[in-house]
């Protein structure tokens, strides 16, 4: 059995890899890496260097609280990147059912499940960190006993907290969207008001600031864990404990992934309609209307929206100091709607679409309503772009050429979605929100989306005043081209739909 499981779920991993994705996470790493690499220096002698008074050869400005304070910061940042990271079903659940019907018993599957997330990657990355930082701290084998099990016992704590998360969000997902976005906005107000001039000039003044509020985190208790609990009855005590919130953590994941197995996801297509969307969906058509239904019922489309204007507009107002990075934040918000709307397309609808083949409806009215709708939406949603241009630049010339750069990048990003919308098939139900192995989006299409923007901003953002209405007319032509050859691959759209869309909409039945 457990042959046929590692077999099936290799088969699964290797389907899912593309090129393009192996690329892009290889240019996060290094890119990463060419980011973070002139911090590791100061990072590891914060954190691993015990003599103050030696690290202040290498760093005058190195005191205790700085210490102390970096320790903090490191350990907090890894917590919560922990809980950020950590899924609950790395695997795909409905391809794993399968084994139940060749006779595996759920329990059995359900630890084959919970072991293999265990030792994703990202988790043994995590684990090694802890490991690596606890351990070094650690003065006896009692201790180093108690923070290792301590590391084993948080990964199930942080499982077993986000699995009811996840049950809890599901059934009051308005309410805590708007939670999150009222402490959000709080934070950005908060932010925008504090001057914290005194804080990067003096270092000391910050360390002194942050440890009277850092000492109430959960990263010193992880480094009062580590550092200062020294009492040898202590540590006994404590593995004795954290053995039994072992067992009992471990027995929750069996029982939280087994429950998973044994109840299959309910389908979207029985949520009732919204009276305040009627109108709007009836306006859309038959076809356009089924989808756009289904996308905006779906949590990861809202998550998506809401960070689009929850975190990509506050970066303007924080960073918008020249037209560059103006152009390259306000473009973000139209390439995200176009990448919620058209990546996945046949998605979240699946079965409708086969139903709708049932009917006498025209192949191509099915393909082009729901990409008509979603071109709608998008313009829709990326309207603000209108008002935020004249909000940051005054020059006239200076916002044709932002406008005009923005539909540009958003016209040819629209030329590679289009082939995705094809392409990138994978039903919503096998996906978690915010999944980051597993996720609706492939990495090859965020990757590709920041590279276009970045890329084609640099020549359409810049703002030369002696060319800049030369720019404007370049600009405006390739976009007319753009346009039109989007038209004519539009109009022949249903091709590629009939020979790739639909084998696999009726090999997931």
């Amino acid at each position: 059995m457990l042959k046929q499981f590692v077999t099936l779920n290799v088969k699964i991993w290797w389907r899912s890899l593309a090129g393009v994705e192996i690329a892009a996470m290889i240019f996060y790493s290094v890119f990463l890496l060419l980011i973070l690499g002139q911090f590791l220096g100061v990072i590891l002698i914060l954190i691993f260097m015990d003599d103050v008074e030696q690290a202040r050869q290498f760093y005058s400005w190195i005191t205790e609280d700085i210490q102390f304070t970096a320790h903090l910061l490191f350990l907090n940042s890894l917590f919560f990147s922990q809980i950020f990271f950590v899924k609950i079903n790395r695997l795909q659940l409905n391809e794993n059912r399968k084994l139940l019907s060749f006779g595996m018993s759920a329990n059995r599957l359900a630890w084959y499940l919970n072991l293999a997330g265990f030792f994703h990657p990202l988790n043994v990355i995590f684990l090694f960190v802890w490991l690596m930082y606890l351990i070094s701290m650690a003065g006896s084998a009692s201790h180093i006993a108690m923070v290792t099990i301590l590391v084993f016992v948080t990964y199930g704590v942080i499982s077993s907290l986000k699995w009811r998360f996840r049950i809890f969000s599901a059934e009051r997902f308005k309410h805590v969207s708007a939670v999150v976005g009222t402490f959000v906005l709080f934070f950005i107000l908060i932010a925008v008001y504090l001057d914290f001039t005194p804080y990067i000039s003096s270092p000391d003044v910050a360390a002194d600031f942050l440890n009277s509020w850092l000492i109430y985190t959960p990263g010193y208790l992880f480094y009062y864990a580590g550092n200062l609990l020294t009492s040898t009855a202590i540590h006994y005590f404590l593995i004795g404990l954290l053995l039994f919130l072992f067992m009992v953590v471990n027995r929750d994941m069996m029982l939280n992934s087994k429950a998973a197995l044994l109840t299959p996801p309910q389908s979207s297509s029985g949520i009732k309609k919204k009276s305040q969307l009627a109108l709007f969906i009836k306006w859309l058509g038959h076809e356009g209307g089924k989808y756009f239904h289904a996308v905006w019922s779906h949590k990861y489309s809202k998550i998506q929206l809401l960070i689009t204007y929850v975190f990509v507009i506050p970066y303007i107002i924080f960073l918008g100091n020249d037209t560059y990075v103006i152009g390259v934040f306000l473009t973000l918000i139209p390439i995200i709607f176009l990448m919620v709307m058209l990546t996945n397309m046949f998605g979240f609808e699946n079965r409708e679409i086969l139903l709708s083949l049932q009917l006498p409806i025209p192949m191509e009215t099915i393909v082009r309503e729901r990409i008509k709708t979603a071109l709608l939406v998008c313009l829709a949603g990326s309207s603000i772009v209108l008002i935020l241009v004249p909000v940051f630049i005054e020059s006239v010339p200076a916002m044709l050429q932002i406008h005009m750069g923005i539909i540009m990048i958003s016209l040819a990003f629209l030329h590679y979605i289009l082939r995705s919308s094809i392409n990138n098939y994978k039903k919503i139900e096998e996906v978690s929100v915010m999944s980051v192995s597993n996720p609706v989006l492939p990495a090859s299409i965020t990757f590709t989306s920041v590279f276009i923007v970045m890329i084609i901003g640099v020549f359409t953002f810049f703002i030369i005043e002696s060319f800049v209405w030369y720019h404007i007319a370049i600009l405006v032509s390739i976009n007319l081209i753009l346009f039109i050859s989007f038209r004519r691959k539009l109009a022949r759209i249903s091709e590629p739909f009939n020979q790739k869309v639909i084998p696999k909409l009726w090999n997931e039945l």
